[in-house]
């Protein structure tokens, strides 16, 4: 999730990049083509293998649901990535002046940890 600037000051953009292993890209794709979830496969600079790029904010609905919370991440916040799309869907991520309320419940669970 990374903030850009807009008229309404910070607003969230949200992309989700799946990174398996060659072998499994085609069967990734089929089962993201069955689930009816939007994708893009891009080819990054000094990457082997192509890497699954999710954007609409439907099909990462999709993808919370599907992937558990415990799913391998890079930055091991897929937790709580799925409980920032969560208040997103559930559209408790604004307060009373439409700013974004993200940056509160991001360092809430920093404290946490």
């Amino acid at each position: 999730m990374v903030n850009v600037r807009s008229a309404r000051g910070w607003e969230p953009r949200f992309f989700v990049y799946i990174r398996p292993p060659a072998v499994m890209i085609e069967a990734v794709c089929q089962t993201l083509d069955n689930e009816n979830i939007d994708y893009s496969l891009i080819r990054e600079r000094g990457r082997r293998t192509d890497t699954i790029l999710i954007r609409r904010r439907h099909s990462i609905y999709r993808i919370c649901d599907i992937f558990p919370s415990y799913v391998p991440s890079k930055n091991k916040g897929w937790k709580k990535f799925k409980d920032l799309m969560k208040m997103v869907e559930e559209k408790v991520h604004l307060e009373e002046d439409s700013k974004y309320i993200f940056k509160v419940k991001i360092d809430e669970d920093e404290e946490e940890t």
